[in-house]
């Protein structure tokens, strides 16, 4: 309106505002490439949480990710800028890598471990990568945030120590449960450590209408899920594989004394809830261990493959009951308000759900097939119970999360005023 007066110039006021300037986050041991769900649950909800302060920050966030790649692809779900590189030990030992060079334009590098993976619990190639990838990213000179995750077991002080030796170069270290906290603490590390939960709890997804008005207790059909991992029920070919997971529990036969118990009772309405769908690795695909146990089951529900962690958590997040041994399946059920019996094989089970009050988890590393049935049982005489546990937990869960999202405020808040 005032542009005529002027001459055709138009006022600064009317000008389209700058685009805010970028800000370069290494997301390491994270991708959107993985078939393992969880990795890309953690992936997709962390990013979320980061975005939103370098956005608060007045910053635009553009985000490097770096991790393992599979044969997937589920970047459609992300809603920022991001690109992936492969983390190799070729990547790592070359300082001309793509690696390399991702991690020298990073700002600010957070290192989620995978989850659980800063371990020797799998094995030490695995491990290995954990380690001197943090040395890659102290070189490069970025500051290292490590995101919440499951710090160990380590079974042998060679592993102990080089843990401890990395850690040393972390700007702050996130636990997801009380035990990682705790051995961080003996470490010498607790003054740079922090308690809070998984990221996955903030994991977006689409919630039911009908979520909060069903009736557990009358005479509706219960959907019920279970979640079959293929690394528990394929010990001999994971154990050959290198990791150290020892159960207590004959697993095949309580998968079968679920499935026997599930789809004898018209009650139920079962479904198959695969969440790792790596289908070149027969000890890792959950969805060819359902397709096998569905040739003997054909009753249970199979859906196709998901195609991301949003879409598996909408689909958990519509049953009424899960069960199953891959935690961030049971960390979908929970997040969503969804019962849920966890089937644990590692302390990260328990840290995580006793950490948050939620006390329905089966500790396969310490009961019986039968002690695992009377919990099954107990869960699915008083689901009304077990669901408002969930909701509690999931609860905590969340107001612990608010230590991490304060963090991010802070620590980007400082990056972006430098950077």
């Amino acid at each position: 309106m005032v542009a005529a007066a002027f001459g055709g110039l138009t006022m600064a006021e009317d000008r389209p505002t700058a685009a805010p300037a970028p800000l370069h986050v290494g997301l390491l041991w994270h991708t959107f490439k993985s078939e393992n769900l969880g990795v890309g649950a953690l992936t997709l909800a962390n990013m979320n949480l980061i975005a939103a302060a370098v956005e608060a920050a007045g910053r635009q966030p553009v985000f490097h990710l770096m991790g393992s790649r599979g044969q997937v692809d589920y970047s459609e779900e992300a809603a920022y800028p991001n690109d992936f590189v492969n983390v190799g030990y070729k990547a790592l030992a070359n300082p001309t890598s793509d690696l390399h060079r991702t991690m020298a334009r990073c700002d600010i590098v957070f290192d989620i471990g995978s989850g659980d993976s800063f371990s020797d619990i799998y094995s030490w190639g695995r491990y290995g990568m954990m380690l001197i990838s943090k040395l890659v990213a102290k070189a490069r000179q970025a500051p290292l945030v490590l995101s919440p995750q499951t710090i160990g077991p380590f079974s042998s002080k060679r592993a102990r120590w080089a843990a401890r030796g990395v850690l040393a170069f972390a700007q702050h270290i996130f636990a997801r449960d009380e035990t990682s906290y705790r051995l961080l603490g003996d470490m010498g590390l607790g003054g740079k450590s922090s308690l809070t939960s998984d990221v996955a709890f903030a994991l977006p997804y689409d919630r039911p209408a009908d979520k909060d008005g069903r009736d557990l207790a009358g005479g509706r059909t219960i959907k019920v899920g279970l979640n079959v991992s293929a690394l528990m029920y394929r010990r001999d070919l994971a154990a050959a594989a290198g990791d150290k997971i020892k159960l207590t529990v004959d697993y095949p036969a309580l998968i079968d004394a679920v499935l026997d118990r599930l789809t004898g009772d018209p009650r139920f309405e079962v479904h198959f809830v695969p969440h790792v769908l790596a289908s070149f690795l027969a000890h890792e695909d959950d969805y060819a261990a359902s397709e096998g146990l569905r040739e003997r089951y054909p009753q249970v529900i199979l859906p196709p493959r998901f195609a991301g962690p949003s879409q598996a958590k909408t689909y958990i997040a519509n049953l009424d009951l899960l069960m199953g041994s891959r935690m961030h399946a049971t960390i979908a059920a929970i997040s969503s308000d969804t019962a849920v019996v966890p089937l644990g094989y590692s302390r990260k089970f328990n840290g995580l759900f006793d950490s948050i009050g939620y006390g329905w988890n089966v500790d396969m590393t310490s009961t019986t097939n039968d002690a695992a049935m009377a919990k099954i049982e107990a869960a699915l005489a008083d689901l009304p119970k077990v669901r408002s546990d969930a909701i509690t937990a999931n609860a905590e869960a969340r107001r612990r999360l608010e230590s991490y999202r304060a963090f991010l405020d802070q620590a980007i808040g400082q990056v972006a005023a430098h950077a």
